[in-house]
């Protein structure tokens, strides 16, 4: 486990990968980007608030890849409960919701990165190959 603000350490295994998305084609087109990168691994999927959570709180992944609209709530009550954790993952918030409302929203309470679906969804895969070279 890593403490808060601490580098990933992935010496001996891959950088664990939970997506919160409620689009199932978005789920596919992630995981296929993502699987592409070396030391990546979808540690699972959520499509709902609750589910979210509970896998986080389960596969204790190192990075989450989070929607804001989900059902049973939004992103942002994903970020809120995730403010208990004593190890949080890095958080990317993937969302059609690109306005500078959402985004500061996100930012506040934890999110590392925001990036609008239609416009930055490259910038995922960019973040994560930074994260894995960082971490050899």
């Amino acid at each position: 486990m890593r403490s808060p603000g601490q580098p990933l350490s992935l010496q001996a295994r891959a950088m664990k990968v939970l997506i919160a998305d409620d689009s199932e084609a978005l789920v596919q087109r992630l995981t296929s980007k993502l699987l592409e990168i070396t030391g990546v691994e979808i540690a699972g999927r959520a499509s709902n608030v609750a589910d979210a959570i509970q896998a986080i709180r389960q596969t204790k992944p190192d990075v989450l890849i989070l929607d804001i609209r989900m059902p049973g709530g939004s992103g942002i009550d994903v970020l809120e409960a995730l403010k208990e954790d004593p190890f949080p993952p890095i958080v990317i918030v993937l969302s059609n919701h690109g306005d500078r409302q959402y985004r500061r929203k996100c930012l506040q309470r934890g999110a590392r990165f925001f990036f609008d679906k239609s416009v930055e969804f490259h910038k995922v895969s960019e973040v994560l190959r930074t994260l894995t070279d960082t971490a050899k």
